[in-house]
Order: C-alpha cells, then structure tokens, then sequence
C-alpha cells in the first residue's frame, strides 16, 4: 500500500485535486455511490478558480479507479476572513432511478426478461445495466405500479427471480446476488485491521416463526384446509419462549409459506450480527479498492469472529488528523437471501393446509 493517495475530480475538462477532506459511500442496498468533497476554492498548481455548479457531470477517482461517476449535486461555498472553501455532494448517475418515477407507455412487459425490463426502465436516464449471473426465464407479465420511482420497479421485477439490484461503480447498476466475488485478502486482526467492532443483537430473532394464510379454493382443496393454511420453523440459538406469527400478505401464499417463515429465521438471525472493520488506506494489497458484496475471511479472536462474512458497506475517508482510511460494514451473508415471493395459484393445493417445518416435513 503507498504511503500517499491520489484523489482527483474530474469535471468536463477539468481535474480538480487538493482535498482537505473526502468522504465517499458505497453498499448493497443503495442504487448509487455518493461523495462528499472539501477543497480550498484555489488549489495548488492551478491557476484558475473552480467552476464547479449543481448538475455537472462528474467522475472521481480514488489511486486511479473510479468509484463515482454521475452528477454534481450540492455546492457549498464558505468565506471569512481566513478561509475561501468549497463544499462539493454528488452521487452515481444511477440517483436519478432513484428519485424519479417511472413513467413509461405502455407500463407492461410481457415475456421479457428482468434485464429486458430493467434496461428499458433505466435507458433514458444514460444509465446502464448489467448482469453477472443469470436472470432466470422472462416474467410472463410485469406492469409498473402508479407512484412508484424507476429503481423500485427495477427491483421488484428483480425479486421475482432472486436478484439483488446494485451499483456497478461507474454510474451504472449491475443484477447479482450477495457474495458472488471474493475480496482480494482476509482481514486479520493485528495485521491489516486497525480498529474492528461486533454487535450481536438478539431483539429480533424469535424461538419459533409461525406463518399463517388462506388459499383459493378449489374442487380438491377446499373447506377448512384451505382456510387454513400453516408453516413453522424455529431457531435453535434462541432457547427461550419467544413466538412470531405472520399473516400471509396475498391470498396465493399458501405454497410459498414455508418459504416465508424459513427465511424470516434465517434473514433475522443472520442479521443479529453487525461488524465494522476499519483499515488503512483505500485499497487491497492488490491495488483494487475495498468493493461492497464481497465475501472476505475475517480473523479477529478477541471479537470471537474466525469465518466468511460480507462486505455490505464500504465508506472512504481522507481527514487531515487521520489520512486515508476505509470503513467496512458486515454481516452474515445469508442476511441477504431475498424474500421468497408469493407462489403461483396452482401451487396452492401442495401446501394441503398442513402443518410445515423448515425442512419441508410435515407436522
């Protein structure tokens, strides 16, 4: 890892540098990067002032690699007698997704692809979009709901097939699932960590998950079963009484019950745990910075952790006090399994209003 670090901002034909403090976040569950920039209004080996306004296409560079690549949002300008700063907020091109709704005629898909569907939603923003694993048949039919912003729709058609919507980088968004890439080195206490932090937090983790719903009707499943529809499944770690019951939010759940109450065990037990990893400098010891969705081996005896986790946050800092400095937000990786969606109508009569453990055994 080099000793300096080189930021720079490049803004239409100009590149702007001389930070007195960077502050940069990426994750897993934001469609966008953002940056927070202060910078002296006239910096070091340049010869003119910055003219640097809200909306201007923007792309910053952390060692050379780009990390934001979209707009201008915010500047801040600050005077007195000693200081002339600036303050400069953007974010990813993919923001606009974001905050705008979508609007489309005709709304509805038919036989096309998440992909299909999200490149369409995304194209007349300029923003991109990609895959890295496979998307799965084409949705039979996807209509957008009034009010809702472009990445919602983006990522409610994305659920139906178990994909994750993220920020790719460079302005775009990428369709993945969680801990597909491996980070580049472990991270082992009192070799690359400097600081490291573990919340186990048992609020919301529960003995056992009951779920309940009701079925259509049909001639072979009717009367009491269908009304009557049930699931189960337990977490063995919490060992007092504590019960959790869900109601089935559709009317065709009964087949995908099962589903529900396994992975609320599993989504709330895997996100009892929360670890933050601070280390030195911005990148790997392979030159590539530190990239949310990662999986990396963590080491770390005195915080009991020796295991796989995953890289759900990452934020870059530069301060004055401090130097370069990268923040790591984890968890478990099974903290991103996606909730199982409502099950077609003829998958109702599999569920035969029994009882269902986690193992899909009847009770």
């Amino acid at each position: 890892m080099r000793s300096s670090v080189d930021a720079v901002l490049q803004v239409g034909g100009g590149v702007y540098g001389g930070w007195k403090a960077i502050q940069v976040a990426t994750a897993m569950d934001r469609a966008a990067g953002q940056f927070g920039l202060q910078v002296t209004e006239l910096w070091p080996g340049a010869d003119r002032t910055r003219q640097i306004r809200p909306g201007d296409a923007c792309e910053l560079r952390l060692d050379e690699q780009v990390l934001v690549s979209g707009w201008v949002d915010v500047v801040d300008l600050g005077i007195d007698a000693g200081r002339h700063e600036v303050a400069i907020a953007g974010r990813d091109k993919a923001a606009d997704l974001v905050d705008c709704s979508a609007v489309r005629s005709p709304g509805q898909w038919r036989n096309r692809s998440v992909l299909d569907i999200a490149k369409d939603l995304a194209g007349p923003f300029g923003v991109a979009v990609a895959a890295d694993v496979d998307v799965g048949k084409p949705l039979a039919s996807f209509a957008l709901q009034e009010g809702e912003s472009v990445f919602e729709a983006i990522e409610r058609a994305a659920r139906t097939r178990g994909l994750l919507v993220a920020a790719d980088g460079v302005g775009g968004v990428v369709l993945t699932r969680a801990g597909v890439l491996r980070a580049d080195e472990d991270l082992v206490f009192g070799h690359n960590i400097l600081a490291a932090q573990a919340r186990f937090d048992a609020r919301d983790r529960y003995s056992v998950y009951l779920a309940k719903g009701q079925a259509p009707g049909s001639d072979y499943f009717n009367g009491t079963a269908a009304a009557h529809v049930q699931a189960r499944a337990e977490d063995a770690q919490v060992t007092r009484y504590r019960p959790l019951l869900i109601t089935g939010e559709a009317p065709d759940m009964a087949g995908s019950l099962r589903d529900r109450v396994q992975w609320e065990a599993t989504v709330r037990a895997a996100k009892s745990m929360q670890v933050t990893i601070t280390v030195a400098g911005w990148t790997q010891r392979s030159g590539q910075l530190w990239r949310p969705n990662r999986l990396v081996h963590v080491d770390a005896s005195p915080l009991r952790l020796d295991q796989d986790l995953l890289i759900v946050a990452v934020n870059y800092e530069l301060a004055q006090e401090t130097g370069s400095r990268t923040t790591l937000t984890l968890t478990r990786p099974d903290a991103f399994t996606l909730a199982p969606v409502a099950a077609p109508k003829a998958a109702a009569a599999a569920a035969g209003g029994q009882f269902w453990d986690v193992a899909g055994a009847r009770r």
